[in-house]
C-alpha cells in the first residue's frame, strides 16, 4: 500500500493525450517528491508529538477530538482500501458515480497520493512483487542485521524519499484505464482539494463544538495530523511487515513474500489478510476463513445490499482450494 506524490498537472494533460511523460529521473520531479515525501512524514509526526505535549500540559483530547479522530479515521481507512485498492485498482466492484466519488475523496484525505498514481504504484507492487522493479519490497537491500533494517525501513516509508525512481517509465504502462476513467480522473486532479479538506473539517467542528480556538487547535491536530500519522504507519506496515512477518496460506508468484497478519487487518480494515490478496488480487474479499476479520469486505457486502454496487468479485471455494494445495 502506497502514499504521496505529486499529480503534476503537465504530466497527467500529456499522459492522457498520449503524449510520452516526463523523465521520471529528472532533477526537478526528483527533488519536488523527496520535498513532498518529507511533509507527509514529519508534518503528521510534529503535529502528533504536539498534541502530547498539549495533553500532558493539560489539554487533552475530549469526547469531541476523539469523535472528530475517530470518525476521520474509518473515513479515511475506508477511502484507502475500499476505494483506492479494491475498487479503482483491482476493479474488484463496480460502483455507482457518486459512491466512486465519495471513496476516492475519502480516501485522499489520508494523503498518500493522488488516486491514479497511487493505484499505478501499487499495480507495479503486484506485478514486481519482491523482485527488482518492486517499489516498495524489503527484501532487495541484501543479507545481515543491518541490511534487513535498511530493507524495512525502505519499504515502510523510505522508499517515499527515493523520488522519480520510483515511478514506472510512464504512467500508460499501468494506468491507462484510469486516466479514461472521466470519475476517477476528475478525484485525481482534486487531491488537494480534498486533503485540504480533511484538515480544515475537524478544525472547524471541533472549534464550534467547543466554542473555543483550543478547541479547533485540538481538532486540527487530532482529527487532522493524528489521524493521518496513524493510518499512514498502519498502511506503511503492509509494505513492511506483511511481507516479513506472519504465516503464508497460499504460494503466490516465486519471489513473492507476502504474509496474512490479524494484528494489522483490523487497523487497515482487512488488508492486513496480504497474503490472501496476493493470491487472489481481484477479490473484494480478503478474509477467506470465517474467523478473519475484513471490515472492508463488510462494508462492501453493505454496499451490495443496498444496490451501490455491483459485479463483486469473489473467489470460489474451487479456486480457493486449488491455489491452497499449489
Amino acid at each position: 500500500m502506497e502514499t504521496l506524490q505529486s499529480p503534476l498537472t503537465q504530466e497527467d494533460d500529456a499522459t492522457r493525450s498520449g503524449a510520452q511523460s516526463p523523465d521520471a529521473g529528472s532533477d526537478a520531479i526528483v527533488k519536488l517528491d523527496q520535498r513532498l515525501a518529507a511533509a507527509v512524514t514529519l508534518v503528521p509526526l510534529l503535529g502528533t508529538l504536539a498534541a502530547l505535549a498539549l495533553w500532558i500540559a493539560g489539554y487533552g483530547p475530549g469526547w469531541v477530538e476523539i469523535t472528530a479522530f475517530a470518525m476521520l479515521y474509518f473515513a479515511t481507512a475506508l477511502g484507502l482500501e475500499v476505494g483506492f485498492h479494491r475498487h479503482v485498482t483491482h476493479k474488484a466492484f463496480k460502483a455507482k458515480p457518486w459512491v466512486s466519488a465519495a471513496l476516492i475523496a475519502m480516501g485522499s484525505m489520508g494523503v498518500h497520493g493522488p488516486v491514479i498514481w497511487w493505484a499505478s504504484t501499487h499495480r507495479r507492487h503486484h506485478s514486481k512483487s519482491d523482485v527488482a522493479g518492486d517499489p516498495h519490497s524489503p527484501h532487495l537491500s541484501g543479507s545481515g542485521l543491518r541490511a534487513r533494517l535498511k530493507g524495512l525501513y525502505h519499504s515502510h516509508m523510505g522508499w517515499l524519499f527515493e523520488g522519480g525512481s520510483t515511478r514506472p517509465s510512464g504512467w500508460q504502462q499501468y494506468v491507462p484505464d484510469l486516466y479514461r476513467d472521466p470519475i476517477i480522473y476528475t478525484q485525481h486532479m482534486r487531491y488537494y482539494r480534498w486533503v485540504l479538506i480533511g484538515l480544515v473539517l475537524p478544525t472547524v467542528l471541533c472549534g464550534a463544538a467547543s466554542g473555543s480556538w483550543m478547541g479547533a487547535l485540538l481538532g486540527f491536530l487530532w482529527g487532522g495530523l493524528v489521524r493521518i500519522f496513524a493510518v499512514s504507519h498502519c498502511i506503511w506496515a503492509l509494505n513492511s511487515l506483511c511481507h516479513v512477518i506472519g504465516k503464508r496460506d497460499f504460494k503466490t508468484t516465486a519471489n513473492d513474500q507476502s504474509r496474512n497478519s490479524l494484528l494489522l487487518a483490523i487497523p487497515t480494515f482487512g488488508q492486513g489478510w496480504h497474503n490472501n490478496h496476493h493470491a487472489f488480487p481481484a477479490s473484494a474479499f480478503t478474509g477467506l476463513r470465517w474467523w478473519q476479520i475484513d471490515p472492508g469486505g463488510l462494508f462492501v457486502r453493505l454496499l451490495q445490499l443496498l444496490r451501490l454496487v455491483s459485479d463483486v468479485n469473489r473467489p470460489t471455494p474451487e479456486a480457493i482450494a486449488r491455489k491452497r494445495a499449489a
